[in-house]
């Protein structure tokens, strides 16, 4: 066996260059520029997907109640006046005590759907940024209960639209939602208040002038939102209008436009015009 000629090995072994190494590092650096928007979407898709796994979770909970009380609908109790009831999920994200207090959305006695869900990260979708133990609320139309002084009221107007209080009311069942994400700056008791009224009137008759939120949905899926339905099915909603949200922080009777779309999107899809006979 031939001695190893150490000098004509170095040749070979030698390191690379100040301006290999550069050349490298620039590669490098147009890969890792090309692969973070990839990965974010990809988190992102993951995300949104899980959400509407939740939702799916959640419409069928709603449906199963219904099924076991005779067609009546869970209870969607407003809170805001300090009087508690059992709701279909407890939890007032305004109260320190409650926000995150993840124990109460699985205990039997005090949330409804306990009986049907009792994994607390069903109720949070994977891409609200708070800190809060849940992120979703439930159409107000559906079952509401809401007390003032001592009479039972509904948080938002437009008195010729249906409140619903047993499933068979519910005539377009796959037009009518059930639960959907609330922007965390808006959200507190477990229900969505659907101001149906637009002009301000009892009744909601008239041109709407303008449309307004009472409470704020949200947008987590690159300005979209998720949201379950009376059949069952789970639909993803993209906002049209960048002033259709608004900037984080003003919430509550804040105006739109008039020919705001999305506003009339969730309006048509929260409750059926009252028939007349």
């Amino acid at each position: 066996m031939n001695p190893i000629d150490r000098s004509r090995l170095g040749r070979f072994v030698s390191g690379f260059t100040l301006i290999e190494l550069v050349v490298v590092m620039g590669i490098i650096a147009i890969l890792a520029g090309l692969l973070l928007p990839a990965l974010a979407t990809a988190q992102g898709t993951g995300r949104r997907i899980a959400c509407i796994s939740n939702h799916r979770q959640l419409a069928l909970a709603w449906q199963q109640y219904a099924s076991d009380n005779s067609q009546a609908l869970v209870w969607t109790v407003d809170d805001g006046d300090n009087v508690r009831f059992t709701n279909w999920v407890a939890g007032h994200l305004g109260r320190a005590d409650e926000a995150t207090n993840t124990t109460l959305l699985a205990d039997r006695r005090r949330s409804l759907f306990a009986a049907y869900i009792p994994t607390p990260g069903i109720y949070r979708c994977p891409a609200d940024p708070s800190r809060f133990c849940r992120s979703v609320s439930m159409n107000n139309r559906l079952n509401p209960v809401r007390v003032v002084g001592s009479v039972l009221a509904v948080g938002g107007y437009g008195t010729n639209f249906s409140i619903y209080r047993k499933l068979p009311e519910i005539n377009n069942a796959a037009g009518i939602f059930v639960i959907l994400d609330e922007r965390y700056d808006s959200i507190n008791e477990a229900n969505f208040a659907s101001d149906l009224s637009n002009t301000g009137t009892l009744s909601g008759d008239g041109v709407p002038s303008p449309f307004w939120w009472l409470d704020t949905p949200a947008g987590y899926h690159r300005k979209a939102i998720n949201l379950s339905f009376a059949d069952g099915h789970v639909e993803s909603h993209t906002w049209q209008r960048a002033t259709t949200l608004g900037p984080i922080g003003k919430t509550g009777f804040r105006h739109t436009t008039a020919d705001d779309p999305d506003c009339a999107w969730l309006q048509r899809r929260a409750s059926e015009r009252v028939r007349v006979h």
